[in-house]
């Protein structure tokens, strides 16, 4: 109301409104799923292994948790969040040379890009092995103003040596240096098998404990050391089982650098984790804020102070859930993605551009990939609160329970003697194995859906442009990893000694074979593990989704089902319009025609369609009378006609088999075997 120039709020009177009871409340919910089981309805199992109740209340309420920039950081490293230090958008540059690459970079750095990623990649993708490839690469970047994130691979101090020297020569104090070479060797072990230089990973401990002490001493500022998730995450590991593996990596990375004469204070404050994020919003959530808690105990409990124990949070949209087909859906992924891992207060965010799985993204993909942090923190203004998640039911409540998880996976691979001993020994492998496992068993009985894959699939998408060697551009050149006929360098231990390698023309490559062959190494053999392979969810789909397409492209048309619809609309259409999407997962088009009177005239129809299968598409009422004629019927004109029916009627499935109907398209079908062995009866 209007008083003077002043507006005030009317009082509220809440005592018309009657709290209400659980018990009233599921009461309620009973009756509005009219006999569905409330149990199986309403309470979600995750492949984590947690149940998600169907509602939270005050009965849930969750103890006093510390407010955010108090230990143990549940809330935040930070009392004022993203006001107080801003989110920084680290975007991972794809180049293919250094000239690229700095292009890109420059490009990127005047449109919303605050941090610089480098990504580097032997195998596939950017190559900086030379201390001209890195002075190029960061030519006219103000590498003193901005953070710079080096993922190294297996060469970890060459790598620091080169960014170092091109750092040093722009004229910039080492004291302002922002960022970090994030040497993680297990990490590479876990995607590669092994590390380049063939020795025990106490060689590579040598190398992190050299770029630690080094800043320790000189940037106070710079990471040395990084734990990445994305090994795990991109395999298909759930978020307790790559969370946990990291918390035992990092761990271990301290034992190793406390062992060099190097404290945990000092060890802690140099390194820097990353995640991936995945689809489940509310639950990536949680694992951000649990892992934040859980580091700070662990750095407390090794005699670290509560300073110390603030973790340093990267996170990456999830790999694992892209699409090459219909990639514009993953604009969406990313988007949920994203407002996860700042609803969760990561300290910098890469989200990955829609076509990412396709092709090298383009400008126009990574420009709105860029965007969707910008929008989220500066326009959604997600940059003007302190953890929105803290205080609610569910995600108090769900925060503790991923933290028991993860802590119940670290204290697993601690128990078999820490990260290395598992991996060796191939457990952690053989468990994310078996979660891939089970979300491909999801996703192909579509109870994981993938939108445009498995699900709502656009038979008449436009593939994205794919320029020839877009995806892998970048030659192998000199310094190749496997190259073993060059003389390697007479380099020490030491990053004076590394930086003069560099400066005499050296590689990255021979640098680190040179450091690793003069190590004194007493941890025995070579570190060799099973390397976990990059993975997504979608791919088993996009196989039979290109076999399809490489049939239409032969052929000149798409391959075809035909639909026996039964009787007026009302009768075929719910059952027909299901199948219809069911077999679009495989690439698949249909006939669809009005209802058939009759069961002989649908069986004559299906014969003179010339396809290879058809579908019987009514009601389980009508099926018993339907069925057995129309199968009759159709074996007289084409015997060798594959007979589909729409819907599982139980306690007719028996006599229908017999009658003559060779598999079953419903809710609960496979949907990847069903659509396959269509596929492979059409001659795909």
């Amino acid at each position: 109301m209007q008083q003077g120039n002043k507006t005030t709020a009317p009082e509220v009177d809440f005592g018309e409104f009657a709290p209400a009871t659980y018990a009233e409340w599921r009461e309620a919910a009973v009756a509005a799923l009219k006999g569905a089981d409330f149990d199986k309805k309403l309470f979600t199992k995750l492949v984590e292994g947690i149940t998600l109740h169907p509602i939270y209340n005050k009965w849930d309420e969750h103890a006093p948790v510390a407010p955010a920039g108090q230990f143990p950081y549940r809330r935040g490293t930070r009392a004022l969040g993203y006001m107080e230090k801003p989110c920084e958008i680290a975007q991972s540059i794809p180049a293919s040379t250094p000239e690229d690459f700095n292009g890109k970079l420059l490009h990127d750095l005047d449109r919303g890009l605050t941090a610089v990623n480098v990504q580097l990649n032997c195998k596939c993708g950017l190559k900086l092995r030379k201390q001209a490839d890195w002075d190029t690469a960061l030519k006219g970047v103000q590498l003193d103003k901005l953070p710079v994130y080096i993922t190294p691979g297996s060469c970890g101090l060459g790598t620091f040596s080169m960014f170092l020297n091109t750092y040093k020569a722009a004229g910039f104090n080492t004291a302002d240096l922002k960022g970090g070479v994030l040497y993680d060797p297990v990490g590479k072990a876990v995607m590669k098998g092994s590390l380049c230089g063939g020795k025990g990973i106490c060689a590579y401990y040598d190398q992190m404990a050299v770029m630690t002490k080094w800043a320790v001493a000189n940037a106070p500022a710079f990471q040395t050391i990084g734990v990445s998730g994305l090994p795990y995450a991109d395999s298909g590991a759930s978020s307790f089982e790559e969370v946990g593996s990291m918390l035992s990596t990092a761990v271990a990375y301290l034992r190793a650098m406390e062992e060099r004469g190097i404290s945990v204070n000092e060890a802690a404050a140099h390194m820097r984790f990353t995640v991936s994020i995945g689809a489940n919003l509310f639950l990536e959530i949680a694992k951000i804020r649990a892992l934040r808690e859980l580091w700070a105990i662990i750095v407390k409990e090794c005699g670290g102070s509560e300073e110390a124990a603030k973790i340093k949070l990267h996170a990456r949209t999830s790999f694992w859930t892209l699409s090459k087909v219909d990639p514009w859906v993953n604009l969406l992924r990313g988007s949920a993605q994203a407002f996860s891992a700042i609803m969760g207060g990561v300290d910098s965010i890469d989200v990955l551009p829609f076509d990412a799985a396709v092709r090298m993204p383009d400008e126009f993909s990574r420009r709105i990939a860029r965007n969707c942090p910008l929008i989220l923190l500066g326009e959604c203004n997600l940059d003007k609160v302190v953890d929105p998640a803290g205080g609610s039911w569910y995600l108090e409540n769900l925060t503790d329970e991923a933290s028991r998880k993860i802590w119940d996976v670290f204290q697993g691979i601690e128990k078999e003697g820490g990260i290395i001993k598992a991996l060796k020994a191939g457990s952690i492998q053989k468990k994310v194995n078996a979660t891939a496992a089970k979300r491909y068993e999801l996703a192909d009985q579509r109870r994981q859906s993938i939108v445009g894959v498995n699900q709502y699939v656009n038979l008449a998408e436009k593939k994205l442009e794919t320029p020839e060697g877009a995806a892998c551009a970048a030659p192998k050149g000199h310094g190749y990893c496997k190259n073993a006929d060059v003389q390697l360098p007479e380099v020490e231990m030491s990053v004076d000694s590394a930086c003069k390698a560099a400066s005499e023309g050296f590689s990255t490559c021979l640098i680190n074979k040179a450091l690793v062959a003069g190590a004194d190494c007493k941890c025995g053999e070579p570190l060799e593990m099973e390397a976990l392979p990059k993975r997504r969810l979608a791919e088993r789909f996009e196989s039979l989704l290109a076999k399809a397409d490489a049939w239409v492209e032969e052929k000149g048309s798409r391959p075809m089902v035909f639909f026996a619809n039964m009787g007026p609309l009302r009768q075929h259409k719910a059952r027909a319009d299901f199948s219809r999407d069911f077999l679009r997962a495989g690439g698949l088009d249909v006939v669809y025609p009005s209802g058939f009177q009759t069961p002989e005239d649908a069986a004559r129809a299906a014969a003179e369609s010339g396809c290879a299968v058809c579908v019987i598409c009514s009601t389980d009422d009508t099926y018993p009378e339907i069925v057995p004629a129309f199968c009759k019927a159709l074996k007289e004109i084409k015997p060798d006609m594959m007979v589909a029916l729409a819907g599982y009627p139980a306690d007719h499935v028996e006599a229908f088999k017999e009658a003559g109907v060779d598999i079953f398209i419903h809710v609960k079908a496979n949907c990847y075997n069903t659509v396959e062995a269509i596929q492979n009866k059409i001659g795909l």
